[in-house]
This record gives structure tokens, C-alpha cells and sequence, in this order.
């Protein structure tokens, strides 16, 4: 871990900095041993609307810690993981209608799943328009970063 640098404290909002520690790792010859029965979980409530604002926050967070994750480590596998390609903006794009399902749009969806019991169903249906944040920052994120000549 030391030598690799440790996690990267560059990564000041949510997402990437440990897949981008992963690339390091894997860059100094480390190999990933899978242990199947190790398990670990990630505790979350149950999902309601009062969640949404966070959530696409994060999404727009994740977007711009991608790009930073890409500066470090411009591979295709890199745009792969942070959804900056064509064809994920042509994804999200078309599943979105292009932004048109959206938190305002899906709202009355949602609250008629979560009141009947299936939140997780909702949460699914809302990364519709979740992801589409986060391609959406990714894509915001790079042009940014263009224009202060980060990228050739």
C-alpha cells in the first residue's frame, strides 16, 4: 500500500478513490485474489424521495472524481468504469429520453412503489435518471477540465 502511494487525498468528493488505488496496485504487478467467502455489506435505508437530492448530488460528485480518476489513468478500461464513452451517453441518453425521465417527472412512479412496499424497485427505476446525472457530470467534468488545458 505504501508503495503505491496510499489512497490519493486529490479525491475530495464521493467516488473512485479506490478503484484508482486499484489501479496503482495492479500497475506495481499486485495480482486481485478473489476470496468468495469473505463478505462484507453496505448498510442503506430503505429508499424514499427525501433521498433523491443527495443521491444525484453524489452522482455528480462521482462524475467529476471519474474525470479526475481519468487524468491519472487516461485508459480505455479507466472510461469504461467512469461511463465516458459514446456509448453509455447513447445508453443513458435513450433509457433517460435524454434527461426527460427525471426526479420531477418519475416522482409520482416512485412514491406509488415505495407506498407499496417495494423501495428497492423505486431506487432501481430512479438510476434511470441517476446515472444520467453522473454521465451527465462526467461529460461536464471533462469539458471543464479541457478548457483549463489538462487534457491534449
Amino acid at each position: 500500500m505504501e508503495k503505491a502511494g496510499l489512497f490519493d487525498t486529490g479525491f475530495q468528493l464521493y467516488g473512485w478513490e479506490d478503484l484508482e488505488l486499484g489501479v496503482r496496485l495492479k500497475n506495481l504487478g499486485l495480482k486481485l485474489i478473489k476470496c468468495p467467502k469473505a463478505v462484507g455489506y453496505h448498510w442503506h435505508p430503505a429508499f424514499d424521495l427525501d433521498q433523491i437530492p443527495n443521491l444525484i448530488d453524489k452522482e455528480i460528485q462521482r462524475g467529476r472524481m471519474g474525470v479526475l480518476f481519468y487524468q491519472k489513468h487516461p485508459t480505455w478500461d479507466v472510461r469504461m468504469m467512469i461511463q465516458m464513452t459514446w456509448l453509455h451517453r447513447l445508453l443513458w441518453g435513450i433509457l433517460s429520453l435524454n434527461g426527460a425521465l427525471n426526479e420531477r417527472t418519475m416522482s409520482p412512479l416512485l412514491r406509488r412503489l415505495i407506498k407499496a412496499g417495494k423501495p428497492q424497485l423505486a431506487l432501481e427505476l430512479a438510476r434511470v435518471f441517476l446515472n444520467w446525472y453522473n454521465v451527465q457530470g462526467v461529460y461536464a467534468a471533462y469539458r471543464s477540465a479541457e478548457q483549463e488545458h489538462k487534457f491534449s
